[in-house]
């Protein structure tokens, strides 16, 4: 799920699916307080797919640019979409447009887009994300965090080389590293005191590698060279 205080209401985004197919939809829901009880649910955002689609419409994940919402989704398949939102954004408006792809038979998923300073980040799931007790991937192929930047939260995304997000392109922000393994499913969070902090899941080895021992992390970010880095 996704959630953001738009107005004066948390809009939480959820997705709804059948594990492995594109059969899906992101719904909403939302609360003035965010308690258990108080959320109404608003259903069908107008977000969906089959198989006839070209993605698989989960993930959510809204950004306000100026007053005018879009919202990032997708997994597997055709990768990243963007769509832009009623100006209350509980329903879809428009066709959606690819943002993010990659070509070596691998996966992205898991979007997140962050303002900071005179650049939009997209971050970037991609690699195998789940059931390392029973199938592990090929070294380097587990989840890791990428990222690409653009001065338009609606295209042009490029990595630290110039190679557009459409592309293949992604800079690694963080990966496997000592009792850290797959790290993905990533947010970012703009503390008041602290800074950018991006959160994420991730497997230590000295537990166990199941998707029911993962845990929860974060790092602060650095973008003093106008890249993320932790």
């Amino acid at each position: 799920p996704d959630v953001h205080l738009v107005g004066d209401e948390y809009y939480l985004y959820y997705s709804v699916s059948t594990f492995g197919s594109q059969n899906s939809a992101i719904g909403l829901t939302r609360s003035s307080i965010m308690d258990i009880g108080t959320w109404t649910d608003y259903g069908n955002t107008g977000v969906t797919s089959t198989s006839a689609k070209s993605y698989n419409a989960i993930d959510p994940n809204l950004i306000d640019v100026d007053g005018t919402f879009y919202l990032n989704f997708g997994s597997y398949w055709q990768d990243i979409y963007q769509v832009e939102m009623k100006s209350s954004p509980t329903k879809s408006s428009g066709s959606s447009s690819q943002i993010a792809f990659t070509s070596d038979y691998e996966v992205l998923e898991g979007s997140y887009m962050f303002q900071y300073g005179d650049y939009y980040y997209l971050f970037l799931s991609k690699g195998q994300c789940c059931s390392y007790d029973t199938s592990k991937p090929a070294s380097g192929k587990e989840y890791r965090i990428l990222v690409c930047r653009s001065s338009f939260a609606t295209g042009n995304f490029v990595d630290q080389d110039g190679i557009a997000c459409t592309n293949g392109g992604g800079t690694i922000v963080l990966e496997s590293h000592d009792e850290v393994y797959g790290p993905g499913g990533q947010g970012v969070y703009d503390d008041p005191t602290y800074g950018p902090i991006m959160y994420y899941h991730y497997v230590n080895t000295t537990i166990g590698y199941a998707d029911g021992d993962k845990r929860f992390g974060w790092n602060y970010l650095d973008f003093s060279s106008g890249w993320p880095t932790v």
